[in-house]
């Protein structure tokens, strides 16, 4: 055994460089490989928002999304790649599976800066099996752009406070803003990262040069304080659908984090071997804590802050995809505390003691890598489940269950709601072209914006858009309550011809697919 251990030990000395480049390319190869398995499953409303958007020019949709809740540059990078590599489902989210990849390139470059190579590839495997990292990196969405971005920045941060040299502060001071270009929540990496610069430099820190840093950053997000500030009053006068928080809301962000479940569904072995591995972060956060400080501070300060920003009388705003870069330092922070337990286990002069932090070594591993695993197998067999609304879009599949019922009929498709339209609008073609009514709609949303200003789907004349035809699916979706459609069609001359409904997994909505005729 001791002869296989140090040969590996020379084999990986020997061959350190060639290790050191390829680590992080295959660790960025095994992510896109296991968030590709799953990039054709249905899109739910968020995605297709975030796919209507590029339907419009750059300058649209500034205005489209300073109407919404989100700064706009993720958007303006999605029309691009949708531009360059067409607008399927597939095409349109490895946008976030590439992201995912440089996330995972930067935060190997960090910890090799900064606690050396072996921690780096121990990192980036857990990072790049990371069950909530491979989710998001699913989606249609911008949680691993920021993610990339934060790493980055941190990144340079690192070089900055070591080389003081004026490029990587102006550099950092670009990222800060780019990063609030993407997602407001980037705010909280900041204020993580801001904690950590107080600490190391105390009164220094208010030095003139510090100060411009984010004078700057400040300087390049200027244009959009104007959107940012509207968006904030909307936002608060419409109210938020984000749920109160409560203990079981840090309880669940930790267990879905680990192996992607609520706390209410682990059960028996799985939460002891959570425990252990809760344990083993706190330990090394604790026995380490000098120099994992911003780690640490990645990891917990952002939590605490949307914790604090959450609670009465403010509103709610705990929605743990947001702060994706604090539940992917859990990763890294594990990867660098087992590297270093290891090397505290060589120093052992009493081989009872070695023994023992052998053991304890290799049992933090195995939880570890089980408990990803585990929440791997989560994440591919609840799909695109939604942890806040406990519901699993089907949208494909509703779509492709009207197209193959239509067959060559080319009967439009009208939704009984725009939201309904939103999901649909994406797998509409012109055989099966899906449609909505602007006499129905309020426009009430910001996020409705985008349907207003487009006249693709939009029916503004009911009357002479049925007056051309003699049949039509009408789709709603059912009440839970009444067991009936949520809204009927808004003109008595149209009848029923043909009516099913049809939940297509246990947690999607039940829909109505109603074939109508006129007289």
């Amino acid at each position: 055994m001791k002869d296989t251990l140090f040969a590996l030990r020379a084999f990986l000395r020997k061959n350190k460089r060639f290790i050191c480049i390829a680590a992080p390319i295959v660790f960025g190869l095994l992510y896109m490989f296991l968030c590709m398995l799953q990039l054709q499953r249905s899109i739910w409303f968020d995605e297709s928002y975030s796919a209507y958007l590029t339907r419009f020019e750059y300058s649209t949709v500034w205005d489209l999304t300073a109407q919404d809740v989100h700064p706009p540059l993720y958007y303006f990078a999605l029309k691009t790649w949708a531009h360059i590599f067409g607008h399927t489902d597939f095409a349109m989210r490895m946008l976030s599976v590439v992201c995912g990849a440089v996330a995972i390139l930067f935060a190997y470059l960090w910890i090799k800066y900064k606690y050396g190579a072996t921690a780096a590839i121990f990192s980036a495997l857990l990072l790049s099996i990371s069950p909530s990292f491979i989710r998001y990196g699913q989606e249609m969405r911008m949680y691993t752009m920021i993610l990339a971005i934060v790493f980055a920045a941190t990144y340079i941060l690192q070089i900055a406070i070591d080389n003081r040299k004026k490029r990587w502060w102006v550099l950092y001071a670009i990222l800060l803003a780019i990063g609030m270009w993407t997602h407001y929540f980037c705010a909280l990496a900041w204020i993580a990262h801001l904690v950590y610069l107080i600490v190391i430099y105390g009164k220094k820190f208010f030095r003139k040069e510090m100060i411009l840093v984010y004078v700057g950053a400040i300087a390049l997000y200027l244009p959009w304080i104007p959107s940012f500030l509207h968006q904030t009053s909307v936002v608060q006068s419409a109210g938020f659908w984000v749920p109160e928080i409560s203990a079981k809301s840090i309880v669940d962000y930790w267990s879905e984090a680990l192996v992607y479940q609520q706390s209410d569904s682990v059960k028996n072995w799985l939460l002891i071997l959570i425990l252990f591995v809760t344990i083993a972060i706190i330990y090394f956060a604790v026995r380490y804590r000098s120099r994992f400080k911003l780690l640490t501070y990645l990891l917990i300060v952002p939590i605490i802050s949307l914790i604090v920003v959450s609670l009465p009388p403010l509103s709610s705003m705990f929605i743990p995809r947001y702060i994706l870069f604090s539940t992917a330092a859990i990763s890294l922070l594990a990867g660098v505390g087992l590297v270093f337990y290891a090397r505290d286990a060589r120093k052992k002069r009493s081989q009872k003691s070695a023994r023992r932090h052998t053991i304890t070594l290799v049992a933090a591993a195995v939880c570890f890598i089980a408990t990803n695993t585990i929440g791997v197998v989560s994440v591919f067999t609840v799909g695109n489940y939604n942890f806040t609304t406990n519901t699993k879009s089907a949208s494909r599949d509703l779509y492709e269950t009207i197209a193959t019922l239509d067959g060559n009929n080319n009967r439009a498709i009208i939704c009984a709601s725009e939201w309904l339209y939103y999901d649909l609008s994406f797998y509409s073609t012109k055989e099966h072209s899906v449609y909505f009514m602007d006499e129905t709609t309020e426009y009430r949303y910001g996020s409705l914006a985008p349907l207003k200003a487009s006249a693709i789907g939009r029916i503004v004349n009911l009357d002479a858009f049925l007056a051309k035809r003699n049949e039509f699916w009408y789709i709603t979706t059912i009440d839970g309550n009444t067991k009936q459609p949520s809204t009927t069609f808004p003109r008595d001359e149209w009848t029923v011809s043909e009516y099913s409904m049809i939940q297509f997994n246990e947690h999607s909505d039940t829909y109505a697919i109603v074939k109508m005729i006129k007289g």
